[in-house]
């Protein structure tokens, strides 16, 4: 499975698996999310809402791509004297990978030949191009990727936020669906502790 962001290829491999038809954008609203946690220098929350997943049609025409503009905000307190960080994306999800190869066969015509009684054995004219057959295709377990989108720092006292629109994200050389999940983690630390806390977002497809 390769991922990439705009401008920003994450991973690689390569293969094709047919051609994907032209289709509109798809947009969805997930829900919000949102988590308090209590720690030994006071409490930290956090939490994800406003976001929409906007499937388009992958602009390759490939069945084995995905893309998407995804937006949300992500947003962390701290009520205590500590720091720390706040960072959220997208876990990705592929349930097979291609890493090489290509899958399918081209079409053939077949013209046979009517068998008449005392002639000759009929024979099977092909026109066209001959099939084309891959000698190997190796097909990799699904896998489940990190793309960390943002960090920001966090300030005690005051909420920090990370806002995102419209983040474009593409799956390459995917056979099956394609998952994409939100999260969104606070790492807080003070002079006595370090302490986290996480909220996810509601899985979706692409």
């Amino acid at each position: 499975m390769r991922l990439s962001t705009v401008g920003v290829p994450l991973l690689s491999v390569g293969a094709v698996l047919g051609c994907a038809q032209p289709a509109g954008a798809d947009i969805i609203t997930l829900p919000s999310h949102e988590r308090t946690y209590q720690s030994t220098f006071g409490s930290f929350t956090v939490g994800d809402r406003d976001e929409f997943i906007n499937r388009i049609a992958p602009l390759n025409q490939v069945g084995t791509t995905r893309e998407a503009l995804v937006s949300n905000m992500a947003y962390a307190r701290v009520d205590g004297i500590a720091g720390g960080q706040l960072k959220t994306g997208y876990h990705v999800g592929c349930s097979v990978t291609l890493p090489n190869g290509n899958v399918g066969v081209i079409p053939q015509a077949y013209v046979p030949t009517v068998d008449v009684p005392g002639s000759p054995a009929p024979t099977v004219h092909i026109i066209g191009p001959n099939i084309q057959v891959p000698m190997s295709v190796n097909l990799a377990p699904g896998e489940v990727k990190d793309l960390e989108i943002a960090t920001k720092d966090l300030i005690p006292g005051k909420t920090v936020q990370v806002i995102i629109r419209d983040f474009h994200i593409a799956v390459n050389q995917c056979a099956g669906p394609v998952s994409i999940r939100q999260y969104t983690y606070i790492y807080a630390k003070s002079a006595e502790t370090d302490d986290s806390g996480a909220v996810f977002g509601d899985p979706t497809w692409l």
